[in-house]
């Protein structure tokens, strides 16, 4: 159950099953346009619910939009807790390719929710509220990612193998986090050069597996 501050828990199934529409509904409306897009008339229409069952729950649009953050960022980091659960294929690789594949899985799953990532970061960088609660929702991705990573920690020359898995992840999350909210805006100036994906891989590589001077 999300705990957003100013949302109005629902105690029936019936209202639950309400919210999780309209939860999911101004996800898709804030991924498409945006905080200042976003109407709750448009969120209604998809949820197929009234304005007065969102206005039940919650105080006022800010605080759908949090709501709507929190109940994505949870999924988001289920589905990376999932993608990183342990697998006879991860086994097989050899180390260097394994931290490539790890990287590679963080970036498509960044990449494959783009717009809603797109939004989330524009709005949190002016809702302190947001950036407050989005915390230990991706320091929870970023643990699914250590853990995996750790399973060749034998194999990092690194003296303290988490913190350099952890600069990893924060490397890849901090340059796809920009590139998705900007990124194609800088690009189409000339500002920036190709997109950093292909680059990645092969720089945590060298970060995990040179030894440091």
């Amino acid at each position: 159950m999300l705990e957003t501050p100013g949302l109005r828990p629902p105690r029936q199934e019936r209202s639950r099953r309400t919210l999780e529409r309209v939860l999911d509904a101004g996800a898709d409306v804030f991924a498409a346009h945006g905080y200042e897009g976003l109407t709750i008339a448009e969120v209604c229409r998809i949820a197929k619910t009234s304005p007065g069952a969102v206005y039940t729950r919650f105080e006022s649009k800010a605080v759908l939009v949090r709501a709507v953050h929190d109940h994505v960022l949870t999924a988001l980091s289920a589905e990376l807790d999932a993608a990183f659960a342990p697998h006879s294929e991860w086994d097989a690789l050899e180390t260097a390719q394994f931290v490539e594949r790890a990287v590679n899985v963080l970036i498509l799953h960044l990449r494959r929710h783009a717009p809603i990532v797109r939004a989330i970061v524009l709005r949190a960088a002016v809702d302190p509220v947001m950036r407050t609660s989005g915390a230990p929702r991706i320091r929870s991705m970023a643990d699914a990612f250590t853990a995996r990573m750790l399973d060749r920690a034998a194999d990092y020359p690194h003296p303290d193998p988490e913190t350099a898995v952890r600069d990893a992840f924060g490397m890849v999350f901090e340059a796809l986090s920009w590139d998705i909210a900007f990124g194609s805006d800088y690009r189409a100036s000339g500002a920036l050069g190709a997109p950093p994906d292909a680059r990645l891989p092969s720089t945590c590589r060298m970060l995990l597996l040179t030894s440091p001077a």
